[in-house]
């Protein structure tokens, strides 16, 4: 789930920018920014990139394992584990100018629809129901340890993140059988 919450939020942002900025579609690219080789990744160039830079397990809230009615029958199941996804915006223009445009209008689109959902977006994937994004405040020396983790040099970006995507293996632990009906008496 974790590549088809980004993938979403990639095509959700592209489209925005194309209905909303006239950009072509494909302006926002979801990769990584430099290859394996520490070179830059040549398609990134005059793009939005989306990367993510890191994934937290969510242990805010409990989330636990259940049984799930199948007939007569009842499955048991663990629990989906949830994740934050804290993904890096960052815009990769020749024109400086027009990075910080278009960097500014994917903070738009975030600040516009913070929360992914169904009811905004029909198209949304099968197993995603509800994306919340939040921005990530990150000090100077934060952002210069990143961007050296990275390998790359600074552009200009943001950092967001995707909060309660859910990974569900969908294994059964054990299977059993439902109480249908309680019959019979007691008596002293």
């Amino acid at each position: 789930m974790i590549d088809v919450a980004m993938k979403f939020v990639r095509d959700a942002l592209d489209s925005y920018l194309v209905t909303h900025h006239s950009q072509e579609k494909g302006v926002v690219e979801l990769n990584r920014l430099v290859t394996h080789d520490g070179e830059l990744a040549g398609k990134n160039q005059n793009k939005i990139i989306v990367s993510m830079v890191n994934l937290e397990y969510e242990t805010s809230r409990q989330f636990y394992g259940g049984r799930v009615p199948d007939g007569k029958e009842i499955a048991r199941v663990n629990p989906t584990q949830h994740f934050n996804i804290q993904t890096l915006l960052c815009a990769s223009f020749d024109d400086y100018q027009e990075s910080l445009k278009l960097l500014a209008a994917a903070i738009g689109f975030f600040q516009q629809y913070p929360a992914l959902n169904r009811a905004l977006f029909p198209d949304m994937p099968a197993g995603l129901d509800l994306l919340q994004l939040e921005i990530e405040n990150a000090s100077l020396s934060d952002t210069y340890n990143l961007w050296s983790s990275l390998g790359a040099k600074y552009l200009p970006s943001v950092i967001y993140k995707i909060r309660h995507v859910a990974v569900d293996g969908e294994k059964i632990t054990e299977a059993g059988y439902r109480v249908g009906q309680i019959a019979g008496s007691v008596s002293p």
